[in-house]
């Protein structure tokens, strides 16, 4: 079927030529059917024709079509035919008649047609702003907003429009000018603009995340500093005052006495040493720079060189269930030395005088489970999540400590890639359970 609407992209020449094949159709038809509709009836077709120009193209063709229309009606179907009549006013009021409903008609549908058409450029530059707007939502840095452009923009605009950072409002176009675009102009304005959002978006954000940094950087300074200050004076001064006294001549004191107040002194300064470490080992794993020194291990020489390194106060507390036949480790000596050491200091601080701390070991799948079981008071259930968080403490508990035993003891085990949770006890108490690898055969 041929289609008489071009819809007004065809080209202006071919629609001249589609109006002079639509009237010698309409012409030919109605001469054919001159003996069975009367004249009055025939002009109505000329009539319909020039609405129909008028409907689909511009005033150029529809004025064609409606003074052709004019002539085929006055040669060819009104009497006498195939002769013109002579110009009287009904010749003109028909002439006026097609001309203006031609004119007319063509102007209203054109308007209609260019209101439709800039609705549908709104429609979809709405819809490409949409999809660019929600492509930004996703932006981290401002590498990903110059990729999200290209993505959008190209798809539309082509690969030749990029986006540049470093210009005086954030960022510029490169590779062309907005004003070449023509109707797209505004299209390209507004991605611009999103862009230049999305980029004062990110800067926004990164100066924010800096600010929070510094704050938490201070807040954790200040906790540190307060829990030296609080940790580091009871172990002073007891070492200062056992030296003083077990080391002042005029002091009379039993031997006994006197090794009791070394074998004190000796201990705080474990402790103190212990501190330190912990901190150490806090700045370690806070940072990149943790590499593993992997070795295999019994776990029953593990524990005997812990054991070694405790207090005489813990270790005479501790039972031990480790069996013999235990798979050996793959583990970094030092650090899972460290990480049992900071579990059973933390269980002992947490268990009555004459209460025993419990060490056990099993085989648990893959992986080697170490659990740690205190007799104290628990903690809240609710506190389970944070209890591993740096500079924790129970709530309610007045206990010594910088609260960073278990989160040196996690960072520790993530860093072997295993596992360690906590959880209360029915018993009484709070029992830390971590997971090892152990050596491949």
């Amino acid at each position: 079927m041929v289609s008489f609407a071009p819809k007004g992209e065809a080209n202006q020449s071919l629609q001249y030529l589609w109006g002079l094949v639509l009237v010698l159709v309409v012409s030919y038809g109605c001469h054919q059917a001159r003996d069975l509709i009367s004249e009055d009836n025939l002009m109505l077709f000329f009539l319909v024709q020039v609405i129909g120009a008028a409907l689909y193209w511009g005033e150029g063709p529809t004025t064609l079509v409606a003074f052709l229309s004019f002539l085929a009606l006055d040669f060819g179907v009104f009497q006498p035919r195939f002769r013109l009549n002579t110009p009287d006013l009904q010749y003109y009021i028909s002439l006026l008649t097609f001309l203006g409903v031609g004119y007319v008609i063509s102007r209203l549908s054109n308007s209609l047609r260019r209101q439709a058409k800039d609705a549908r450029q709104r429609a979809e530059s709405s819809h490409e702003l949409e999809l660019f707007g929600r492509d930004l939502t996703q932006i981290q840095t401002e590498e990903d907003v110059v990729k999200a452009f290209g993505r959008n923009a190209g798809r539309i605009f082509g690969p030749r429009v990029n986006l540049k950072l470093g210009g005086p409002d954030l960022c510029e176009l490169e590779g062309v000018e907005v004003q070449s675009l023509g109707e797209q102009s505004d299209l390209l304005t507004s991605f611009l603009h999103q862009a230049r959002l999305a980029l004062q978006r990110v800067q926004s954000g990164e100066k924010l995340r800096q600010a929070m940094l510094v704050a938490e950087r201070e807040r954790v300074q200040n906790a540190l500093l307060n829990s030296l200050s609080h940790d580091l004076q009871t172990p002073l001064a007891s070492v200062a005052g056992s030296l003083q006294v077990a080391c002042d001549p005029a002091i009379h004191l039993e031997p006994e006495v006197r090794q009791g107040l070394l074998q004190l002194a000796g201990e705080q300064t474990e402790r103190l040493r212990r501190l330190v470490s912990n901190l150490l080992q806090m700045t370690k794993l806070d940072g990149p720079g943790l590499v593993l020194n992997l070795q295999t291990v019994q776990p029953d020489e593990l524990v005997g060189v812990v054991l070694e390194q405790t207090p005489a106060t813990l270790r005479d507390r501790i039972e031990i269930d480790v069996p013999d036949d235990l798979p050996e480790l793959c583990v970094d000596y030092v650090l899972v030395a460290n990480l049992l050491q900071n579990l059973l200091e933390n269980a002992h601080k947490y268990t009555p005088q004459g209460s025993p701390v419990q060490l056990r070991m099993r085989v648990d799948g893959d992986l080697l489970r170490c659990d740690v079981r205190d007799r104290g008071p628990g903690i809240p259930a609710e506190d389970i999540p944070l209890i591993f968080d740096k500079f924790y403490r129970a709530k309610g508990l007045e206990l010594s400590g910088s609260g960073l035993g278990l989160f040196i003891a996690k960072g520790i085990v993530d860093a072997h890639n295993g596992k360690i949770q906590a959880r209360l006890r029915r018993s009484g108490g709070l029992e830390i359970s971590c997971w090892l690898p152990y050596a491949s055969e």
